[in-house]
């Protein structure tokens, strides 16, 4: 007798053996027994959990001649007495159960001949007409129209019975005409069940820890574990261990993916290249092993949301427990974040030239992303950093007299390097801002990054000094704090002196030109008079440079002006930036309309910047007058005086 393979020949016999599919064989079993039989079905899910199979129990259980009427016991393929209906659907033979392959049959004209033509006959011996469709999504669409009426109203003892991988393909007007069963994948534990059952019967000796790993294999799919049982009893004979399991389907074991999370959790980085070296030399599929480690982190991130509050893990007690464990060394972002770049590195295996390369990038990435912070836990920490500079005190709770001590040293080395160290403790830092757990330490690689925040070098500002965007006050805090500024780069120069004007503006050119702003260096050369009035820059150009006077008075301009001021000056100062007369008009010289309105313009402009309630508001917002213009209202009476 020829051998026939395990997925064949522990097929399902009855409705109890179904497994993993509960929910349906007790529907249809009811549905048998009440006679409450519908003329459709639709049998959809992954590959390898039962569909067809329970298609032919049903077609056994309405046509078993054991009884007068169908019955949810019918006869198994080994009963002595079978009936020759059930024998002939178990061989595939029966004349009124027709199976069709919707895979090499998918025009209308073979609906047609297979189906259409022939429904109207009555069965030939048993009480039923049963068509079971394997595949039914790839019928075409004019099949699938051609059966729409066929399907609404069959004949009488007509059975449909449509097995399919991808149910949301069939058009909405056949699954209306249909009652639906979703076929779910089978849990690891009960296929392992059904392996043990299937090798004590084979006289195969077999480990627990194999029988976990072949069901593993199988991801969710009976058919496709009781192939891989098959192949791995030919590799190793009648006593399967679990490194037999890896050897004969090149997969990775637990052990292994254990390991590597385990190198990932101790950042051991040749660890993590041995295991990708031993997987190639064991000819193992990288990209599988890639799949099978993004099951496991998922399996870690379960454990450690969850434990097995919702049973989502399909483990024993001992394995759950260990995954607890390991699932520790790790945070949930970390989980997360593992898991997304995992998923990149799968696909990239897809088209790789080098997989090997590919793979151990991959994992070597795993290892770097546990340096990573998370952005909002360093935007805080940066927020804490620059309050404590700002105020030198604790931002909760009262310093104790070590933080004292502390504060007055850390401020002595600011003013000493004119750069910024900070190392935050608890007492520096309460535990109430920062977890012990989240100390850190920053140096002057990071405030060189960030150094438009904080005060320049040249300054050496202590950490109490106050903000110099800190409101309209400022220049009276400056005036009335007791603290000390650090003497400026230039000891001829005092902070808050106004220096020459030629020094001053080769200061300013300077910087622009260290900022790479030579257009702005160019209107500078080109202004007919720059000077310093008091706490005013002002600069003034001709009307034929008005488009050089434009571009200075750009709002981004002036900013940039303020701010390098103030890094020379220490403080701020307001910047005048307007076109000059060419000259003097002489009383003989008629005036044109140009001049007229230039000087209308100027008169105006004075007016404003002498107004108080103007000087308030640009000292408030720090603003500048860029430009006035005259506003003509309609007057209560008819006289149109200009306001």
């Amino acid at each position: 007798m020829t051998y026939q393979v395990i997925a064949r020949k522990w097929r399902p016999q009855t409705f109890e053996e179904v497994t993993g599919q509960e929910h349906v064989t007790h529907t249809l079993r009811n549905a048998v027994e009440h006679d409450r039989l519908h003329h459709a079905y639709i049998f959809s899910g992954a590959r390898g959990v039962g569909k067809t199979s329970t298609a032919r129990l049903f077609a056994k259980a309405l046509n078993c001649h054991k009884t007068d009427k169908p019955t949810p016991t019918f006869c198994r393929t080994d009963d002595a007495d079978i009936c020759h209906s059930c024998r002939e659907i178990a061989e595939g033979r029966s004349i009124d159960v027709q199976e069709i392959d919707a895979a090499s049959t998918t025009g209308v004209q073979n609906v047609r001949d297979s189906i259409i033509d022939t429904i109207g006959i009555a069965p030939a011996r048993d009480r039923y007409k049963v068509f079971i469709i394997d595949e039914v999504h790839m019928l075409s669409t004019p099949a699938f129209n051609a059966l729409l009426k066929t399907l609404e109203e069959p004949p009488p003892r007509v059975v449909f019975i449509m097995a399919t991988t991808e149910g949301h393909k069939l058009l909405g007007t056949i699954v209306s005409r249909c009652q639906q069963f979703e076929f779910r994948t089978i849990a690891t534990a009960k296929i392992a069940e059904r392996l043990r059952f299937i090798a004590a019967a084979e006289e195969i000796e077999i480990t627990d820890e194999a029988l976990r790993e072949i069901a593993r294999a199988g991801e969710g799919s009976m058919r496709d574990a009781q192939s891989a049982l098959d192949q791995i009893i030919s590799f190793s004979g009648s006593k399967i261990e679990r490194e037999d399991v890896g050897a004969a389907l090149g997969i990775a074991g637990v052990d292994i993916l254990a390991r590597v999370i385990a190198a990932i959790a101790d950042a051991n980085s040749s660890s993590v290249l041995a295991v990708v070296d031993d997987l190639v030399m064991r000819g193992h599929d990288l990209r599988n092993f890639s799949r099978d480690l993004m099951a496991y982190l998922r399996d870690l991130l379960v454990a450690k949301v969850a434990g097995d509050a919702t049973g989502a893990l399909d483990l024993t007690k001992a394995e759950r427990d260990e995954f607890a464990k390991r699932a520790g060394s790790f945070t949930e972002s970390d989980l997360i974040r593992f898991f997304h770049s995992l998923t990149e590195t799968e696909i990239a295996l897809r088209d790789a030239a080098h997989p090997r390369y590919q793979l151990e990038i991959g994992l070597l990435k795993l290892i770097e992303m546990r340096t990573l912070a998370p952005l909002q836990k360093i935007i805080d920490r940066l927020n804490t950093l620059e309050g404590f500079i700002q105020t030198g005190q604790p931002l909760v709770g009262e310093p104790s007299a070590a933080s004292s001590r502390t504060d007055r040293k850390t401020s002595q080395e600011h003013s000493a390097r004119g750069s910024i160290k900070l190392k935050s403790t608890s007492e520096v830092i309460p535990s109430a801002r920062l977890t012990q757990e989240e100390n850190f330490e920053v140096d002057d690689s990071l405030f060189e990054s960030i150094e438009g925040t904080l005060p320049s070098a040249s300054e050496s500002v202590s950490p109490l000094a106050p903000n110099r965007k800190s409101g309209p006050d400022r220049a009276k805090r400056h005036s009335s704090t007791s603290l000390q500024k650090a003497p400026a780069q230039d000891p001829a120069i005092d902070a808050h002196a106004v220096p020459a004007a030629g020094s001053m503006i080769e200061n300013i050119k300077a910087a622009l030109e260290k900022r790479k702003r030579m257009l702005l260096v160019t209107a500078f050369d080109a202004a007919q008079r720059v000077a310093m009035e008091g706490e005013e820059l002002v600069v003034e150009f001709t009307p034929d440079a008005k488009h050089l006077r434009d571009n200075l008075a750009k709002p981004d301009n002036v900013k940039l002006l303020r701010e390098i001021c103030c890094d020379l000056l220490g403080h701020e100062i307001a910047i005048r930036i307007s076109i000059e007369e060419r000259g003097a008009q002489t009383d003989d010289a008629p005036i044109s309309r140009e001049d007229d309105e230039r000087l209308d313009k100027k008169r105006m402009r004075k007016n404003a910047e002498q107004n108080p309630a103007v000087q308030q508001l640009l000292q408030t917002f720090h603003g500048e007058i860029v430009d006035v213009k005259r506003v003509e209202r309609e007057p209560p009476s008819s006289s149109h005086e200009p306001e």
